[in-house]
């Protein structure tokens, strides 16, 4: 079925929560020249861009500096008028009902990494250029189109400053990047044999550790009615990117890998206990690899909490019972070992390593017993899946702790490489409830309610003046 054909036979509307601009460059600059002033435009001109920076296709230059391979032919070709779509907001807004979408939320291309400049006047006013591009191009299409801002998040105060920004050009989502870089203070080789041989640097993800409190950047966030977004490549990550000739190999799982450290570092950082009145998405990663988290936190937490961490420690030991059953059971190991003082010998076999002063990992969250914990995890993440993703059934998995449901939602990627035909986009995701993987219950969360109430949650109003402005408002499904 076509996916108009499809959307007729719902009883709902359809949203896609992670589309693509394809900026048109030359249309970009007047924004970047005016906003930037002629020092700083000067100065974007003449550094290499984020992008050019991932691009360079030498393969000697690459084994010289191990510079990953990246993306290349990255965007449709032989379906022109898909090219087109992604670039011409006014083609896009004609397509969308005959695709089956009612409304589409579009995130960056060209923008990728500049929440990432090192330059921090730079950084500030590119990402404020774009946004203004942003807004001025897709201003007349907002009852179907909605363009994310970019928000650059070196420090809060930048970050907020850039939220009420794209609050008064008129936008409604605001997109953060998956972390930043940061220089270390004091670098030490011998420090720990977990730092790479004189590692400089270090990546900040905003939750647990980090170098700043950004619970006021998500409060403001939430008080301009911005969904907190998260997507990859706005900052780019070092390391998950490795191969210096394999874009497949680099690309496989690490939208993934980069979302995994980042909702780990946001749930142990207790932001989900702290803010109970925001919600988090990360987008274009799929959520196979978060029913996978939830269930690796449950059995941390359940045998490393502070009550289950007594059974561990080797205060408990009882030396002489010890002693008894070596001497009894293990007289091959004792006289290999050429006898000598057993004690000292049993004294090495407790796991090394000091304990912290505080030995609760769980200390920000205050869990009260398994439901609480996956409660705070599975009721509070969204995850951007692409629409032929068939780990989408894992969100509604059985298996899943507590019974939970997490919550999905549909992510075409539109205008990218991965997104195949725009003609298909809800085809294949329809595909899923067609092969059984999912229910016409889970699809209606996938499309429809995940994503409204993600946004909703935020800002009651969010849909005012859009197509779905009379949609009846979602109402939530399943259990957690």
């Amino acid at each position: 079925m076509k996916g108009h054909e499809i959307r007729r036979r719902l009883g709902h509307p359809v949203i896609d929560a992670d589309g693509h601009v394809l900026e048109y460059l030359p249309a970009v600059e007047p924004f970047l020249r005016e906003g930037l002033g002629l020092r700083l435009f000067e100065r974007w001109r003449s550094r290499k861009t984020p992008l050019a920076r991932i691009m360079d296709a030498d393969p000697a230059r690459r084994l010289a500096t191990r510079a990953p391979q990246s993306a290349w032919w990255g965007t449709p070709a032989r379906n022109t008028r898909d090219l087109a779509t992604a670039v011409a907001p006014g083609l896009l807004h004609e397509r969308l009902p005959d695709l089956g979408i009612d409304y589409a939320i579009l995130y960056p291309t060209k923008g990728f990494g500049i929440a990432g400049i090192d330059d921090d006047e730079l950084r500030i006013g590119v990402c404020r250029a774009f946004n203004e591009f942003y807004a001025a191009t897709y201003a007349g299409y907002r009852d179907r189109l909605c363009v994310a801002g970019v928000i650059p998040m070196h420090a809060p105060a930048e970050a907020i400053a850039e939220l009420e920004h794209c609050a008064a050009l008129g936008l409604r989502v605001a997109a953060f990047p998956e972390g930043v870089m940061r220089a270390i203070p004091e670098p030490d080789d011998d420090a720990s044999p977990f730092l790479m041989p004189g590692q400089r640097a270090w990546f900040d993800s905003f939750g647990l550790d980090s170098a700043h409190d950004y619970d006021p950047v998500w409060r403001r966030s939430r008080e301009l009615g911005f969904a907190v977004n998260f997507h990859a490549g706005l900052g780019h990550v070092p390391l998950s990117f490795t191969s210096i000739s394999n874009y497949s190999f680099n690309h496989v799982g690490a939208f993934a890998q980069r979302m995994h450290v980042l909702v780990k570092a946001l749930f142990l950082g207790g932001a989900t206990r702290r803010l109970p009145d925001v919600d988090f998405a990360v987008l274009e990663c799929g959520v196979g690899w978060a029913a996978i988290l939830l269930h690796d936190l449950v059995e941390h937490w359940e045998k490393r909490n502070p009550r289950a961490l007594e059974a561990l420690d080797p205060a408990g030991i009882d030396w002489p019972e010890l002693e008894r059953l070596m001497r009894r059971h293990a007289g091959d190991l004792i006289a290999r070992a050429g006898g000598g003082d057993l004690r000292a010998g049993l004294a090495t076999l407790p796991a090394t390593g000091e304990p912290p002063a505080d030995r609760d990992d769980w200390r920000h969250l205050g869990a009260r017993d398994e439901d609480d914990l996956v409660a705070l995890f599975a009721r509070r993440f969204y995850f951007g899946c692409e629409a032929d993703d068939r780990t989408i059934a894992f969100a509604f998995s059985q298996a899943l702790p507590a019974g939970a449901r997490l919550r999905p939602i549909l992510s075409s990627d539109l205008g990218h490489w991965d997104a195949g035909d725009l003609d298909g986009i809800l085809a294949s995701a329809w595909g899923l409830v067609e092969g059984g993987l999912l229910d016409e219950e889970d699809f209606a969360e996938l499309v429809w309610r995940n994503p409204a109430q993600l946004f909703l949650g935020a800002n009651p109003r969010f849909f005012a003046g859009t197509a779905l402005e009379a949609a009846p408002l979602p109402q939530p499904a399943g259990k957690a």
